[in-house]
């Protein structure tokens, strides 16, 4: 007897053998190795696609800062931009159960009473004697409905890998924002204890101005000096003074962001001052390889463009057949207590349909080549953040390695300055030098320490760039 299959029963065959096309991620320029980097590996390759990649780790314990340490606990914990990103990652991972689902059956029970009147002048098949042929009946039926669509050509499993993808692209989001966030709380800690290191500065000069101008005045009071010099000693005390507020000014404002980062109003919240040394960490000559694997963004842009290209077989496989089975099964009965006559009131259907696109305007070509479109734009995005990728971290390893370089100068300059500045005091105290030379000695110090403080700041506003631009570290 020759074998003949049912025309559903192939359907389903090809089901299992169907694939659609493999994803992989586009070419990246890759440089060979890192510019600013005397040792350095190769800079980076492209990023695998993977379903769980490690989350940027607690990457500020690197600077050693115990008050650092704290304020990044709290912004973890607090930030509200953090806890939506985490319901959106919670949104995108229910609709991948959402695609899951339509590779189930749909199962339904729907229960129909009704009443209903024929009329009595309805047509008849064939003549009758009687006049009262209006008819009133009742129903009961409790159907069981299903319905399967079979993947016959893999549109509902593409479905689920751009679901999963989007879930993936929003954990990448989650990290990125997480990283985004702990580093704006590192800047701007930073740049308070800068300004505290300034004020510091500041308080010194102002304690020097006003010496310096209570022996004026008194070598004035005396005839030793003229009053030339008493304005000038108090000209260099009120612009002590006016650089003083405009110091705290800016750490006011640091303070306010800092506030938003943690999480908490800006109206509650101070940061005490911490005028310590500003001591960045030591920066390792050869930095890791993986650059294009470790950072967020491009992951996030990377597994953005894997979801695009999974709409695009979507859209090309809802031009083919979609083969469906449905059917019921239930009880049927002119009187409720014969519903439980289940040997005599049941009735069943089952059979199925092939659904063919014949004409719709073009719009299942129109909505493929809108995914496609898409897909190549994703490709173009992901490409330029790779460029961009490559040039914040050339950046900001050129600018900690110069400004390593710049410490140390200013370090020579600020010594230099403070000898200068004493030995010039002792020579006008001798009366060997007029007060114009120890304004000018003062100004030179005080401009030196300034000129340190905001390079040692700098350094650590560049290594806390080189940790972002890095993906979350350099270990």
């Amino acid at each position: 007897m020759p074998l003949r299959l049912s025309p559903f029963l192939l359907f389903a065959l090809l089901a299992g053998c169907v694939r659609p096309p493999s994803y992989a991620p586009p070419s990246l320029p890759t440089p060979t190795a890192w510019k600013n980097v005397a040792d350095s590996l190769t800079a980076g390759t492209p990023p695998a696609a993977v379903d769980n990649p490690p989350a940027p780790g607690s990457w500020w314990t690197l600077f050693n800062d115990a008050g650092l340490n704290a304020l990044e606990q709290q912004a973890t914990a607090q930030n509200f931009s953090l806890q939506a990103a985490v319901a959106r990652l919670e949104s995108a991972r229910a609709n991948v159960r959402v695609a899951n689902s339509y590779r189930s059956p749909l199962v339904t029970v729907d229960p129909q009473v009704y009443r209903s009147r024929l009329s009595a002048l309805r047509p008849l098949p064939f003549p009758v004697a009687s006049s009262n042929l209006g008819v009133v009946q009742s129903q009961y039926y409790i159907p069981i409905n299903a319905s399967y669509e079979f993947d016959v050509w893999g549109r509902i499993r593409s479905s689920i890998r751009a679901a999963e993808a989007d879930a993936q692209v929003q954990e990448a989001n989650r990290r990125t924002l997480l990283l985004s966030l702990t580093a704006d709380a590192a800047g701007y800690y930073f740049n308070i204890r800068g300004l505290d290191a300034q004020l510091l500065v500041l308080d010194t000069a102002r304690l020097d101005r006003q010496r310096s101008l209570e022996l004026t005045r008194a070598r004035y009071q005396a005839g030793v000096d003229n009053e030339i010099a008493l304005h000038r000693a108090e000209t260099e005390l009120a612009n002590v003074d006016a650089s003083v507020v405009e110091t705290r000014r800016q750490r006011l404002g640091l303070e306010a962001a800092l506030a938003t980062v943690l999480g908490v109003p800006a109206s509650g919240f101070a940061a005490a001052p911490q005028p310590g040394p500003l001591a960045a960490p030591a920066v390792p000559a050869s930095l890791p390889a993986s650059l294009l694997a470790r950072r967020p963004d491009l992951q996030q842009a990377e597994r953005r463009l894997a979801a695009a290209s999974a709409r695009v077989d979507v859209a090309k496989l809802t031009r083919l057949p979609t083969v469906r089975l449905n059917g019921y099964l239930g009880p049927q009965s002119a009187q409720l207590g014969d519903l439980v006559k289940v040997a005599d009131n049941y009735t069943y259907y089952v059979g199925g349909g092939v659904s063919i696109p014949v004409f719709n305007g073009g719009r299942n070509r129109a909505n493929e080549q809108v995914a496609r479109s898409e897909a190549d734009a994703l490709v173009a995005d992901y490409r330029q953040a790779a460029l961009v990728a490559f040039q914040e971290v050339e950046t900001s390893q050129a600018d900690v390695r110069q400004y390593q370089t710049q410490v140390a100068a200013r370090q020579r300059a600020y010594r230099a300055a403070r000898l200068a500045s004493a030995l010039t005091k002792e020579r006008y105290r001798a009366g060997l030098t007029t007060y114009f030379e120890v304004v000018d000695a003062d100004r030179q110090t005080l401009d030196a320490a300034t000129l340190l403080t905001q390079a040692q700041s700098n350094l650590l506003g560049a290594s806390v760039a080189l940790v972002r631009a890095l993906g979350g570290g350099w270990e």
